[in-house]
């Protein structure tokens, strides 16, 4: 029982109208930021949530998708689409997940939402837009650089622009008592959003950076009311 109660909860309502897929089945998984794709069996739905004594190391946002997939394979799913996704916060340590499961003939067809956009107005430059909301962890602050260079103090309810003026490939990272990067391939006259947050670490919160799709990480970007 305590072995079971340390694992992230796995519920569920799918259709067992296909045979299950083997594990060696790729699984597509499309962000909540993407369209809801059209032309697809709907299969059902599958919620990965806190048992309240999940550990943190089971609650990673890869281990958490792994159950999801797994129950998507066993329905005859072969694509993922995440409709809620709840960071690590006051109330649990751990990410958890809703997600829509689908089977597709040809999954690779479906569209990915890009993580940057086009901007004729600084064709000389690449921007990367950081920026984090309050949150868990609202006291713990950190650096973030791209490469070698410290361009931001990741602060609650505060935003940053940086601009590089070299198309590149670089790594954005940060760092406390552990370590999150993001590689990232910079292209001129394109802009780039990075969410930064807090997740619970042993003695001091940990950085966590993700890169989101732009046409998203614009409204979350210009929505912080910096203080």
């Amino acid at each position: 029982m305590l072995l079971g109660g340390c694992s992230p909860k796995v519920t569920s309502s799918l259709s067992s109208a296909r045979a299950p897929l083997g594990p060696e089945t790729e699984v597509t998984v499309l962000d909540q930021y993407s369209p809801e794709p059209s032309g697809l069996a709907f299969l059902g739905t599958v919620k990965v949530g806190d048992t309240g004594f999940t550990a943190t190391k089971n609650g990673s946002y890869e281990a958490v998708l792994d159950l999801a997939k797994a129950q998507a394979l066993q329905a005859g799913g072969n694509v993922l689409r995440i409709t809620k996704h709840l960071r690590p916060d006051g109330r649990s340590t751990i990410h958890r997940i809703e997600a829509d499961v689908f089977w597709s003939a040809d999954p690779s067809s479906l569209v990915v939402e890009p993580v940057s956009i086009q901007k004729s107005e600084h064709p000389d430059c690449a921007i990367i837009y950081f920026y984090r909301n309050s949150g868990i962890g609202p006291l713990v602050n950190y650096d973030v650089h791209v490469g070698d260079t410290g361009v931001y103090r990741a602060k609650a309810n505060s935003r940053a622009e940086v601009k590089v003026y070299e198309a590149s490939e670089v790594e954005i990272w940060a760092k406390t008592e552990a370590r999150s990067s993001i590689p990232l391939k910079l292209e001129l006259g394109k802009e780039y959003y990075v969410r930064c947050a807090v997740t619970m670490g042993a003695f001091v919160g940990r950085p966590l950076l993700e890169l989101v799709p732009a046409s998203y990480g614009r409204g979350e970007y210009e929505s912080v009311k910096s203080e």
